[in-house]
């Protein structure tokens, strides 16, 4: 009954949060976490948990406050800009649409994956890879919104920046588009552009 929030933060090297409430439908009080994906762990980003934060922040505020630099303290994995997070209704694995990172040379993007332990969300411990990876193979970059329908195909929209649309290395891709990841099918688990905008 407790409330669990997943939220990323959509810039370059910036991270993937969990918020996990006190008490059952109250998100007033609680504690927040930061994905280390190379351990597979949520790293507490509270004040009383960390000596590495209560040497360099006065209070929790303040850590809040400068949440980018405090997770990066604890060891966050610096993410391609997370933007978008659902939940898949069949498996409850949680997507992340990471935009991209053009200063490390990742031009397309890609879906995360990330499975908490035990299928709990509450767990700390936590497994992820890449769901689908953007790029000329499956015909899409820069993923942005998902959604997932009463079936549980998802759906997802690319955000090509406007001033590089049409320019390498995007030229093969066209407008940014509407694109749906039937489950089940011929084509279970590839990306098909509805519509392009």
């Amino acid at each position: 009954g407790r409330c669990v929030v997943y939220t990323g933060d959509d810039a370059v090297d910036e991270h993937f949060y969990k918020f996990i409430s006190d008490e059952p439908g109250n998100l007033h009080k609680g504690k927040l976490y930061v994905a280390n994906l190379e351990k597979g762990q949520w790293m507490s980003m509270n004040y009383d948990d960390q000596p590495v934060l209560r040497e360099k922040f006065k209070d929790q505020t303040e850590i809040l406050i400068r949440a980018r630099e405090a997770a990066k303290l604890v060891g966050a994995t610096p993410l391609d800009r997370p933007e978008d997070i659902e939940i898949d209704p069949h498996t409850n694995a949680v997507l992340v649409a990471c935009t991209n990172n053009v200063p490390k040379g990742n031009y397309f993007g890609h879906i995360m994956k990330l499975v908490e332990k035990g299928n709990d969300p509450l767990s700390m411990e936590f497994s992820s890879d890449i769901f689908l990876a953007g790029g000329e193979e499956l015909g899409f970059a820069c993923p942005d919104n998902l959604a997932f329908d009463k079936t549980g195909n998802l759906w997802f929209t690319s955000d090509i920046s406007g001033s590089v649309i049409g320019m390498d290395p995007y030229i093969p891709f066209g407008n940014n588009s509407l694109f749906m990841v039937p489950r089940t099918g011929d084509m279970a688990g590839k990306p098909i552009r509805i519509a392009s905008a």
